[in-house]
């Protein structure tokens, strides 16, 4: 038995995702899948041993990563909570989503509206919320 298709992870831009496969000795590979309006596009070395851009092995790796982009596309997804640039509040945990879904300050609670984000008026902390 060769490769078998083990995760498919989305990465930033649309259409674009991570695709890992796992060998028969158990390690992996990941190969970069980008899915485009013209078809996929693929380097194909970086598909598994005895695999193309053709192999039928491709063709339905390709129906499950197009399946995995038509599910992200159509789920709703709530806000997520962003440090601003060059700002680190959010990555450290100072800023959390409230029961409310706004942003809160972890030390201070809520946060009000401040530019495109929220900002905390005891101590600055700031997060970005979309």
């Amino acid at each position: 038995m060769g490769a078998v298709l083990h995760r498919i992870e989305a990465l930033p831009g649309d259409g674009r995702y991570a695709v890992t496969f796992r060998r028969p000795d158990s390690s992996e590979q990941t190969a970069i899948v980008h899915l485009t309006v013209t078809g996929v596009d693929v380097a194909e070395a970086s598909l598994p041993a005895g695999w193309s851009t053709t192999s039928d092995l491709f063709a339905t790796t390709v129906t499950a990563v197009r399946a995995f982009d038509e599910a992200r596309r159509t789920s709703s997804s709530a806000p997520a909570l962003r440090d601003v640039p060059g700002g680190w509040d959010v990555s450290l945990g100072n800023v959390v989503l409230g029961e409310t879904g706004q942003p809160v300050c972890t030390a201070h609670g809520d946060m009000a509206p401040a530019g495109d984000g929220y900002a905390c008026a005891e101590c600055g902390a700031r997060a970005l919320l979309g």
